[in-house]
């Protein structure tokens, strides 16, 4: 009986050929998504229309004072922002120079917390390597008296 119903299912199977119930209209899909895409883009834009109409609006209330002080306020911060950024950079430059990493390797947001992540990388690199990183006052330049072998140049570039 179990075999019966099994031949059955499998000559049914066979009858129905897989994928032609539904065929699937990719390109009205496409187009449906095109359309959906495009109306909310619209709205998009109207709000964006909208918004720039109420902050005109809410400017052209303000008086001659308020407007001073609100471009004011808004100099003041992008100065400040700027003046940090600066002062970020020389603290990293500075503890370049004293650490001998590289300035982008040192992170931070003060003098102490750069030289505390220097320290910390020069520990890690000790650790691991046994040594310490070389220090290097001018990589730019060229030695004073020129190394007698390649040996001699290796001993001193990487002793401390």
């Amino acid at each position: 009986m179990a075999e019966e119903a099994n031949n059955a299912n499998q000559s049914q199977d066979t009858s129905k050929p897989h994928g032609e119930e539904q065929q699937t209209d990719w390109e009205a899909k496409y187009r449906e998504a095109v359309t959906h895409s495009r109306e909310w883009e619209k709205r998009a834009k109207d709000n964006k229309a909208a918004a720039d109409e109420l902050q005109q609006l809410k400017e052209s209330q303000m008086s001659e004072q308020q407007k001073a002080e609100a471009k004011t306020a808004r100099l003041q911060k992008e100065l400040d922002a700027l003046k940090a950024e600066k002062q970020a950079d020389e603290w990293r430059s500075q503890v370049a120079a004293e650490s001998g990493l590289p300035a982008n390797l040192i992170t931070g947001s003060t003098l102490e917390e750069m030289q505390a992540h220097a320290k910390a990388i020069g520990e890690y690199v000790a650790s691991k390597t046994g040594r310490q990183l070389p220090n290097v006052t001018d990589p730019g330049r060229t030695p004073q008296t020129p190394p007698n072998d390649l040996l001699q140049y290796a001993a001193e570039v990487f002793s401390n």
